[in-house]
């Protein structure tokens, strides 16, 4: 793990130095735009909202719960961004002022829309580093560049430092017009959990509702199995984690909602079989 934050490090650096020696103005939709990597981003989270409609259109409601909130997560975080950038220069009395009409705002309910997407982290690191404070970015990168749904080509968002405040608040229209066509599809569930580097990882988040069932803290671990099953709505353990702690947590409309999506995922698998038959003694969700 040491070697790995080291790798992680070295590159948090590089990025940084690039960063910093290739920023220029430059605005979405001009002829520059797909090397800055908005359209790139743009593109990538309609994409993703698309393929939650898919996923409605053929009754997998829970994985596509999980490409909405990748998808407004992300657009999110980068109108946020946005937005702290216009405050850094000098609009509004407040950041909230400057956010005013804006759904999301901060960076932890923003990353409880979805703890799997990487751009949370990311643009929190970019503002850190915008604003010199590079002991305090070097953590966000390497948090961002620890999950695997962070582009392997790397993303460079430091030109919008440089943009001008007319062209900062064009593209925060375009963000909030994107976030709307998400959030008109899917209201997120916010759930929040203690927010580090590790909470893409469904293993780790259902290792810690284990530890919370433990301690007794059920409400705690029902919460962590929630973030574990948007995370990964294509794994059976992810839904039995889920049914347990919502029965723990004495929530059996959603044991019974866990259930269905599961088995039906799933019918042959005996774990949420078991679960069923305890659900069903325990009188369903009646």
């Amino acid at each position: 793990m040491k070697r790995l934050v080291a790798c992680l490090l070295v590159a948090v650096m590089i990025l940084s130095l690039a960063a910093c020696n290739g920023a220029e103005e430059q605005a979405p939709g001009d002829s520059s735009s797909e090397a800055n990597g908005y359209d790139a981003f743009a593109q990538a989270m309609t994409d993703m909202r698309d393929a939650g409609t898919e996923y409605v259109n053929k009754g997998l409601d829970f994985q596509a719960q999980s490409m909405y909130a990748f998808s407004g997560a992300s657009l999110s975080s980068m109108r946020y961004a946005v937005e702290y950038i216009l405050w850094l220069k000098g609009e509004g009395e407040s950041i909230e002022e400057v956010c005013e009409g804006s759904r999301y705002i901060g960076w932890n309910e923003i990353a409880a829309i979805c703890y799997a997407s990487p751009y949370p982290y990311y643009f929190e690191g970019l503002l850190y580093q915008i604003q010199g404070e590079n002991e305090n970015a070097k953590p966000c990168y390497v948090a961002a560049l620890m999950n695997p749904a962070y582009p392997e080509e790397g993303v460079d968002f430091y030109y919008l430092k440089n943009m001008e405040v007319a062209d900062l608040y064009t593209l925060r229209e375009e963000l909030r017009e994107l976030e709307k066509s998400v959030y008109e599809l899917y209201t997120p569930r916010l759930v929040q959990i203690e927010r580090d580097e590790y909470c893409f990882y469904p293993e780790y988040l259902r290792a810690k509702s284990a530890e919370l069932l433990e301690s007794e803290d059920n409400a705690g671990a029902f919460a962590f199995a929630q973030a574990a099953l948007l995370n990964d709505s294509f794994d059976e353990l992810n839904y039995r984690n889920a049914v347990l702690c919502a029965i723990a947590a004495e929530d059996l409309w959603a044991a019974a909602e866990y259930l269905d999506a599961g088995l039906l995922l799933f019918p042959e698998d005996e774990g949420l079989k078991q679960l069923y038959t305890l659900f069903e003694e325990l009188g369903g969700a009646d």
